[in-house]
C-alpha cells in the first residue's frame, strides 16, 4: 500500500485539526484523503474540500461510505464511540483494511482502566476489532496510545481554569500523568500509517511526550501566565461518589466526567505503560512547557 487512501471520521471534533492539516502537508503520500460527514453537516469542512479533501456524503453504518478506502480513522468523542462496532463492520464490508478506533489518550488495557466506566465503550470496541481480526486475516487495526493531550490538561475538565487561574484536583498533587501535545499526536497518527503492520494484526504505539505531575502543570502555567494559580485538592473518593450519583440521576455527561476524574486522580494508577515507541517515529514531540506556550499563542491569534 504506497499510497493508500484514508477516510476521517470525527474530523470536526479537536483532534480532527491537527490530523487533517498533517494529511494535507503529506499529500503526496496519499491516494485520497477524505471526510465522511453528512449532506446537513458539509458546510463544517469547506475550507478542507477547498484545501483538497473529498466529502463523502454518506452514513456511517454503510458500506457505501468506505468503498474505495484503504485505511479508517475513527475520531469520535464520548456519545458516539458506541457507533463504532457498526463503523468497523461497514468498514470492513467494503473491503478496508486498516483501522484505527478513537484512542488517542490512555493506556486502558491495564489496571483499574479495565472497569472504568468512562473507557466502557472504548473497551467493546477494541474487543469487537479483535474478533473482526480473528475471522479476516488480511484486516488490521491500530491503537495510538498518547496519554493525555497537553491541551485538554488546560481544560476545565480536568480541573483547570486558566482565566481565573484556578485547579481543583481530585487526588495527590504529585500524581502523574502522561501527555502529548494534539499537533503531535496528529504527526504521530500520519507517520504511523507507513510503519510496518504487525503479525498479529494488532498494532499498538505507545507515544506520550513525557510523565508530568499535575502539580507540575500548574507550575509551567504559572511559568508561561506570570499568575499565581490557587489549587484545590480533595480527596479521590469525592470524585467516586459523584460518579455514583450522577449515575443515579441518568447525568450521562455528569457520570463520565467524574469516572475520568476519579482515574486519573488515583496515585497507583500509571496512564501508559513502558516502553514507549517514540523512537521508532522520526521527530521529536514538543515539552509540556512549550506545548502550553503554542497554546497561549494560538488563543491571542484567535
Amino acid at each position: 500500500m504506497s499510497t493508500p487512501s484514508i477516510l476521517l471520521i470525527g474530523a470536526g471534533g479537536y483532534l480532527g485539526g491537527p490530523v487533517t492539516r498533517e494529511l494535507l502537508a503529506n499529500r503526496s503520500r496519499f491516494n485520497r484523503i477524505a471526510i465522511l460527514t453528512e449532506e446537513s453537516k458539509k458546510q463544517k469542512f469547506a475550507e478542507r474540500e477547498a484545501e483538497g479533501f473529498e466529502l463523502v456524503l454518506g452514513a456511517f453504518d454503510s458500506p457505501d461510505s468506505f468503498k474505495g478506502f484503504d485505511i479508517v480513522i475513527c475520531m469520535l468523542g464520548n456519545h458516539a464511540m458506541k457507533c463504532q462496532p457498526a463503523i468497523i463492520d461497514a468498514a470492513m464490508a467494503a473491503g478496508v483494511t486498516e483501522f484505527y478506533p478513537s484512542e488517542f489518550g490512555d493506556d486502558i488495557g491495564q489496571g483499574d482502566y479495565l472497569t472504568n466506566r468512562y473507557f466502557r465503550d472504548k473497551h467493546i470496541t477494541r474487543q469487537h476489532l479483535r474478533n473482526v481480526a480473528k475471522k479476516n486475516p488480511g484486516f488490521n487495526y491500530t491503537f495510538l496510545i498518547s496519554g493525555g493531550f497537553i491541551e485538554f490538561a488546560l481544560h476545565p475538565l480536568f480541573g483547570m481554569d486558566i482565566d481565573k487561574h484556578t485547579f481543583t484536583f481530585y487526588g495527590a498533587p504529585e500524581k502523574q500523568e502522561a501527555l502529548t501535545a494534539v499537533h503531535d499526536v496528529a504527526n504521530y497518527l500520519v507517520e504511523s500509517v507507513f510503519l510496518p503492520k504487525s503479525p498479529s494484526q494488532e498494532r499498538i504505539f505507545r507515544i506520550p511526550e513525557g510523565n508530568y505531575a499535575w502539580k507540575d502543570v500548574v507550575a509551567t502555567l504559572e511559568k508561561v501566565q506570570g499568575v499565581k494559580y490557587t489549587c484545590t485538592y480533595h480527596p479521590r473518593q469525592d470524585a467516586i461518589d459523584a460518579q455514583k450519583e450522577c449515575a443515579e440521576k441518568g447525568d450521562v455527561d455528569g457520570e463520565l466526567a467524574f469516572a475520568l476524574k476519579s482515574i486519573i486522580g488515583d496515585i497507583n494508577v500509571v496512564s501508559v505503560l513502558k516502553p514507549w515507541d517514540n523512537d521508532k517515529f522520526s521527530f521529536k514531540p514538543a515539552t509540556l512547557e512549550e506545548a502550553v506556550r503554542k497554546f497561549f499563542e494560538d488563543l491571542k491569534r484567535g
